[in-house]
C-alpha cells in the first residue's frame, strides 16, 4: 500500500513568467517573417548546389496532399 499514486489537487501552478515581459506573442510576425526568410534562403541554397537531373527527380518524387 506505499506504493499509492499521491495526488495534489489543492496546488495551483502559477502561469508561465514571460522572460521579454511584453504580451504574449507580440513578435509573432517578426517571429514569421524571420522563418519565412529562413526557409527562402535555404531553398536558394538547395537550388545552387542541385544539378538539373536532381532538380528533376525531386520535383517528380515530392509528396503532394498527404500521400
Amino acid at each position: 500500500m506505499n506504493q499509492r499514486e499521491r495526488t495534489n489537487h489543492d496546488a495551483t501552478q502559477p502561469p508561465p513568467a514571460d522572460p521579454t515581459g511584453g504580451t504574449p506573442g507580440a513578435n509573432l510576425n517578426a517571429m514569421r517573417q524571420a522563418g519565412a526568410a529562413m526557409i527562402a534562403a535555404a531553398d536558394g541554397a538547395i537550388d545552387r548546389v542541385l544539378s538539373g537531373d536532381s532538380h528533376k527527380f525531386n520535383v517528380a518524387i515530392q509528396q503532394q496532399g498527404g500521400q
